[in-house]
């Protein structure tokens, strides 16, 4: 099945919507979210949990009202996440192409890949509802298995969640560097707070390489050598020019 706008994870698309209700729905949806929050919170500034489709027909108590779109249309949430902030090993934000906030590209630990896997392979042509902070931030629409463990947040998240995600979690590019030394992912709290620590070790490095290069270079710019004009390097023996 083709649907037009369609991106690199899941595309949008629009839902049933009945504008009578609209209060309902919002209503349950405030205060479920407020009761994920809170539940969620612990030691962490923020909150960022991913939900599936859910259905009218299930007990209410697992399932929350949402609206989504422009304009807003009504859809049946799971009130338990697929995965959270909880599952985050590394991530990368941008500014959102819409205007609306960042997004976030997120590197998932083991459970969170395992879990992101299995809910795209069986509930194709379902959403999924990005929350952050108990607030609808994104959704998209599951149009394929994601087996790599990377989920793209496409917008709604504020700079001030950007910013403590940078406190917690090392980029996706810096993880990689810090995985080649622990041999896998982190999942544990332990192992990501010491892939952490390996990322910001790493940058501390390279920030000061950068400097001492530049203090170099200031006080003899004919240290950092360019090749003499006309110069052209031999090619080795057999090397088509």
């Amino acid at each position: 099945m083709h649907f037009p706008g369609s991106r690199a994870l899941a595309f949008r698309r629009d839902l049933w919507f009945d504008p009578g209700m609209m209060r309902h729905a919002l209503f349950h949806a405030v205060l479920a979210v407020l009761v994920l929050g809170g539940c969620q919170t612990g030691k962490s500034k923020f909150t960022l949990s991913v939900h599936s489709q859910g259905d009218e027909m299930e007990s209410p108590r697992s399932i929350m009202p949402d609206l989504v779109g422009n304009p807003p249309r009504k859809v049946i949430l799971k009130r338990s996440p697929e995965f959270t902030h909880n599952n985050i090993a590394a991530f990368h934000a941008f500014p959102a192409d819409t205007g609306n906030g960042n997004g976030v590209a997120l590197k998932l630990d083991f459970k969170g890949k395992q879990a992101l896997e299995l809910v795209t392979r069986m509930r194709a042509g379902e959403i999924l509802r990005t929350l952050v902070n108990g607030k609808g931030a994104d959704y998209v629409v599951i149009d394929r298995p994601i087996a790599d463990g990377i989920f793209i947040v496409w917008e709604g998240v504020p700079d001030e969640v950007v910013a403590e995600m940078t406190k917690k979690y090392p980029s996706i590019k810096g993880l990689s560097s810090a995985c080649s030394k622990m041999e896998m992912t982190p999942t544990t709290k332990t192992e990501k707070k010491k892939a952490f620590g390996l990322f910001k070790k790493t940058e501390r490095e390279e920030e000061k390489k950068a400097k001492a290069e530049d203090a170099v270079q200031a006080e003899d710019p004919a240290a950092i050598q360019t090749p003499a004009e006309g110069f052209e390097p031999a090619l080795p023996e057999g090397a088509m020019q």
